[in-house]
């Protein structure tokens, strides 16, 4: 099978595992284990991919490190454990690189929704469901990508 088709098989793959995951946290506040296993199984098969075709494969595990703040944040009650993992699962899959760029893109959605809750309950202490902003800025990373490849044609 043909490495790039896989990839963009993958991608697609991961992008209906975080809409399912926002989705679901929308709903009913809670991301579903079972779409967190997939997208770390999703993030070892990609390391593994990246590994049997000889490129720089530490990258991918390196963005695990940036869950370690979601990790604190949790322990001190601000946010679900569900975030956390999902944070561990975009970063395992998106790796340190586009891990950071998702957070970049994360900023925008995050400050309209926390002005948004301001508004509406006159304090930002109101929880919002963070999934779909995960989400956001993990899908628009892996857009990105595609679009930065397409200009390099």
């Amino acid at each position: 099978m043909n490495i790039v088709f896989l990839s963009i098989l993958m991608d697609a793959f991961f992008i209906v595992l975080l809409v399912r995951c926002a989705y679901k946290d929308v709903k009913t506040r809670a991301v579903s284990n079972l779409c967190i296993a997939l997208l770390l199984g999703l993030g070892l098969a990609r390391t593994a991919l990246i590994i049997l075709n000889g490129g720089i494969w530490w990258i991918y595990p390196a963005g695990l490190l940036l869950s370690i703040p979601f990790i604190i944040t949790w322990l001190k009650n601000g946010m679900g454990a569900g975030d956390v993992k999902l944070m561990m699962g975009i970063g395992l899959y998106l790796g340190l690189l586009n891990t950071l760029v998702s957070f970049i893109l994360m900023i925008p959605l995050l400050i309209i929704l926390t002005v948004h809750s301001w508004r509406k309950n006159k304090t930002v202490k109101s929880a919002i469901p963070f999934a779909p902003v995960l989400a956001f800025g993990a899908g628009g990373a892996v857009i990105l990508g595609y679009l930065y490849a397409f200009t390099q044609l």
